[in-house]
């Protein structure tokens, strides 16, 4: 099936916490931008979601991370989308960079969340 593949490098305004720590919800609002895209490639139309039954955090996100985001259809039943999206941590800032803009890209990207969306089709 078909598959949508975003990235997107956090920033300070993506900061909420102390310790510098990106809200949880930035993810599973990249990762539904991610399905709604496939959507309206797919489809011509992003739908509506309508569930959402199953959202995993991970990992902890920084500002200056990269991150991508993939988003696959696993099944279409009775007008109703099934999609799985997953987030990745691909490439962080080192502890003390060189330079503003330095970054280490991460030999295994690592799983920050994953979720399991339904959206239903247009009529």
């Amino acid at each position: 099936m078909s598959e949508m593949i975003m990235r997107y490098r956090m920033g300070e305004r993506d900061a909420w916490y102390g310790g510098r720590v990106v809200n949880g919800a930035k993810a599973v609002n990249m990762m539904s931008d991610c399905a709604s895209r496939l959507m309206a490639k797919e489809y011509g139309n992003i739908g509506r979601c309508i569930a959402v039954p199953k959202t995993r955090l991970f990992l902890a996100v920084y500002p200056g991370d990269f991150t991508e985001y993939h988003a696959r259809i696993l099944e279409e039943e009775d007008g109703k989308v099934t999609i799985e999206t997953r987030c990745f941590k691909i490439a962080t800032v080192p502890e003390n960079p060189p330079f503003e803009s330095s970054v280490d890209i991460l030999e295994e990207p690592g799983l920050i969340a994953a979720s399991i969306m339904i959206f239903e089709l247009p009529k």
